[in-house]
């Protein structure tokens, strides 16, 4: 997978992989959802584009979670669908998911919790040595992939504000997605437990 800075424009997107998620269950194809998200501005957007640009980034974390993981989604609790969907997000973008391992689970299996804005961009400027195009990212891009990082760390419950910053903490899962976890997805396994490897 190669680097992007694609996700600038990612949100948490909840409603709209909930759609997409539920029109794959029932067995329609991509273009098939993607005419009706366009005709009944699911999404309620303004411009064809700005559907098809949000639909393709929505559709593509959808894959990640179908079928695999759909029922687990959507029998599962309000944290295990928060963890599935830092998940999707995670398994799109190489950059997003090195920093989960190399700076998240990185600090907390060394006992450090804390985490700054600052954390962040020194990150990125380790990862710019080790990528002609990391070290191309304009200023006003690095600030936005460092603020959508955060965002998906807040909305899934890995990072819970403190007075000096943020607070990194393990996610509150069922039991269910533990086991599926244990057995079958190391990603997944890692954001629960915040542990790499065995």
């Amino acid at each position: 997978m190669e680097y992007s800075a694609g996700f600038t424009s990612e949100g948490w997107f909840q409603q709209e992989i909930e759609y997409v998620l539920n029109q794959l269950h029932k067995g329609f194809s991509r273009q098939e959802i993607k005419s009706k998200v366009i005709e009944d501005n699911v999404f309620l957007l303004r411009s064809e584009s700005a559907i098809s640009k949000r639909f393709q980034m929505v559709y593509r974390r959808a894959k990640t979670l179908h079928p695999t993981l759909f029922e687990y989604y959507f029998n599962g609790t309000n944290s295990d669908q928060k963890v599935l969907l830092l998940y999707s997000f995670l398994k799109c973008y190489r950059y997003a998911y090195e920093n989960f391992y190399e700076l998240i689970v990185y600090r907390y299996q060394h006992k450090n919790r804390d985490l700054r804005v600052s954390d962040l961009s020194f990150y990125m400027e380790e990862k710019e040595q080790q990528s002609e195009k990391i070290a191309n990212w304009h200023t006003a891009t690095r600030k936005k992939i460092n603020s959508t990082l955060l965002l998906f760390y807040r909305k899934s419950s890995m990072i819970e504000l403190v007075d000096d910053g943020y607070r990194i903490s393990t996610l509150h899962v069922s039991q269910a997605l533990k086991e599926c976890a244990e057995q079958q997805d190391d990603l997944l396994k890692a954001l629960i437990t915040l542990k790499a490897g065995g």
